[in-house]
């Protein structure tokens, strides 16, 4: 009994010994896959800081230009509404000219009308004759010439450039917008694990067997060596005619 008990401690000695021949590259293995998962966590909270500090920086710059361009409209808002007021001021300005010209045309002869009218009725022919010339001679003031107002006056042709305008801006921004969007969605921390992430990646090859390098080979499903058809061509190149 103790010789089997001695004999199997033997064996198992001797095993331990040549499972621990392979206990070696496994522990190294998974020392390095240890080593590599903590490279790929450091990097990966690295990118994370990074896209965090970059993330900040656009909106803070993003903020800034808008701002600026609202700024810019709001300028622009402001150069509009002193062009509409100037002219405004000018016209209503001119306009309150010829109304007192006009006012004081229509008074001037609303009173020689009141003479004409008293010396028609005038019993005094001395009198009459005496007045007749002085009321009958062309007044101080001059004839305006003939005015007309415009019926339509407006600002609506303004306002309808003004509306326009905006709905161009607002088509703009809106396939900006769209663009930024696609560009801010292609800013990620890309992790390629499964074999679907790398095909997000992939891209059909076509290679042309006259051109392709005589070492070149593909494995994959499917293998393809073109080194054996590229130089079967070279062949039929050297035995065909000169």
């Amino acid at each position: 009994m103790d010789e089997h008990r001695g004999h199997d401690t033997v064996s198992a000695a001797a095993e331990r010994t040549e499972k621990q021949k392979q206990l070696g590259p496994t522990q190294r293995k998974s020392q390095q896959r240890i080593q590599e998962r903590e490279k790929e966590l450091q990097d990966l909270r690295q990118a994370a800081d990074s896209l965090t500090r970059s993330a900040q920086a656009a909106v803070e710059d993003s903020e800034r230009i808008f701002t600026e361009l609202i700024r810019s409209f709001e300028r622009r808002c402001s150069e509009v509404k002193e062009l509409i007021r100037d002219q405004e001021k000018a016209e209503v300005s001119r306009a309150e000219i010829l109304i007192e010209q006009l006012e004081q045309e229509i008074a001037e002869l609303r009173r020689r009308d009141a003479e004409l009218e008293q010396l028609s009725h005038t019993e005094d022919h001395i009198h009459f004759l005496q007045s007749c010339e002085s009321v009958c001679a062309p007044h101080g003031l001059g004839d305006l010439p003939r005015i007309t107002a415009n019926p339509h006056i407006s600002f609506e042709a303004v306002m309808k450039h003004v509306s326009e305008q905006k709905e161009r801006l607002e088509d703009v921004c809106k396939g900006e917008l769209v663009k930024i969007s696609q560009t801010v969605k292609e800013v990620d921390i890309v992790v390629l694990r499964t074999r679907e992430d790398f095909l997000q990646y992939s891209c059909q090859l076509t290679l042309d067997p006259n051109t392709v390098h005589r070492r070149l080979r593909l494995v994959g499903l499917v293998f393809l060596e073109f080194r054996a058809e590229r130089d079967q061509l070279a062949g039929q190149d050297q035995t065909g005619p000169k």
